[in-house]
């Protein structure tokens, strides 16, 4: 028999799935210091086109699971006679195509950061960047691991700048052309001079 969940241990909760009437915590609150609520973070920059690589992230999803649908229906037309070769093929390249590009743009939209907060101590950088599936994904890294704008190499003037750690972790990359810098004395001290 379960238990009401005020009755029960933490560990157990952790353990029981979902459809017993029992949530067990999120991953992102399982990996998160619980210190370090997101109320002990500032915003430090944002990018207000975050929004749209979203909705393209997943149209992208959309129109590729499209095209791999149509594929079987349109081969079998071909094997019934009623569609050339020629637009199978076609079709065929369409949805490979589609395939690629899905590929090639979830690498760049993954990499591109969204939001970047700063914890109070101003030790621990959090990065917000969208996910293959277009969702949102914190990140949390030393300051002490992020190379400053001289260090990454970066002309201030290019479109896109990357964040790099020293410890040679992933890399993301983001705009001040079109991001905003909200905190300039947090930006100042994770990046150096702008």
């Amino acid at each position: 028999m379960v238990q009401p969940c005020s009755q029960q241990s933490p560990a157990i909760r952790r353990v029981l799935p979902r459809w017993l009437g029992i949530s067990a915590p999120s991953q992102r609150a399982q990996e998160e210091n619980p210190a370090e609520s997101p109320k002990d973070f500032r915003l430090i920059y944002r990018f207000p086109g975050i929004r749209h690589c979203r909705a393209l992230s997943r149209l992208k999803l959309l129109q590729t699971a499209f095209t791999a649908l149509i594929l079987p229906p349109v081969w079998f037309l071909h094997w019934q006679g009623q569609v050339t070769q020629a637009q199978c093929l076609y079709s065929t390249g369409v949805a490979c195509f589609a395939g690629f590009m899905l590929y090639a743009m979830s690498y760049f939209f993954r990499r591109i950061v969204g939001l970047m907060y700063l914890n109070r101590d101003g030790t621990v950088l959090r990065v917000a960047h969208l996910t293959f599936w277009g969702r949102r994904r914190d990140v949390d890294c030393p300051v002490e691991t992020v190379m400053t704008l001289d260090d990454v190499g970066d002309d201030r003037d290019e479109l896109l700048l990357r964040l790099k750690r020293y410890d040679g972790g992933q890399f993301f990359y983001f705009t001040l052309r079109f991001g905003q810098v909200v905190d300039e004395e947090g930006f100042l001290r994770v990046f150096g001079r702008v």
